[in-house]
């Protein structure tokens, strides 16, 4: 009687299990993610300044060419060095703003992966409540069945044989 609820309990428990484990999985893709997202902006500042730093000691020995070549730091000479502070300053922009794509991704798939985590959780007491609902309408189906079941040998004799 009870082996068709047993049976539903230890599938539910595998469910359960089976969601625990996906979840688990997820969050530790989240982590993973979350992680990767700060690495890249740390990444993404690190070489903003490397870039800065390399930028300002071009033109920093720009200016010391003019100065020692005897140019004046007007005219097309100053104009030179502006451009070039200019496209550093754009390349400096353009790694910021690689590095901050690419985090905003990691935490996309971060926030991702958390709620995937939610919903196999959330899949797997649903998934652990059909087996057990399953299981209960089993055993009641089991249990109709027996009672239809009549004794031959008692039918005979049976004053209320054929009214039921």
């Amino acid at each position: 009687m009870c082996l068709a609820i047993l049976g539903a309990a230890i599938s539910a428990a595998g469910t359960i299990a089976s969601a625990a484990a996906q979840s688990a999985s997820y969050r530790a893709q989240a982590q993973y993610a979350s992680r990767q997202a700060q690495m890249e902006q740390q990444k993404g500042a690190y070489e903003a300044a490397r870039l800065n730093d390399r930028s300002t000691r071009q033109i920093a020995g720009m200016r010391g060419q003019y100065l020692s070549s005897g140019v004046a730091l007007t005219g097309s000479a100053a104009d030179v060095i502006a451009d070039s502070a200019t496209e550093a300053s754009l390349d400096e922009q353009a790694v910021k703003y690689g590095a901050q794509v690419r985090a905003d991704n990691y935490a996309f798939e971060s926030k991702l992966a958390r709620q995937n985590a939610g919903n196999a959780m959330a899949g797997g007491f649903l998934g652990a409540a059909g087996n057990i609902v399953g299981g209960l309408s089993q055993q009641m189906s089991i249990n109709a069945n027996r009672t239809m079941i009549t004794n031959p040998y008692l039918a005979a004799s049976d004053p209320w044989a054929g009214m039921r």
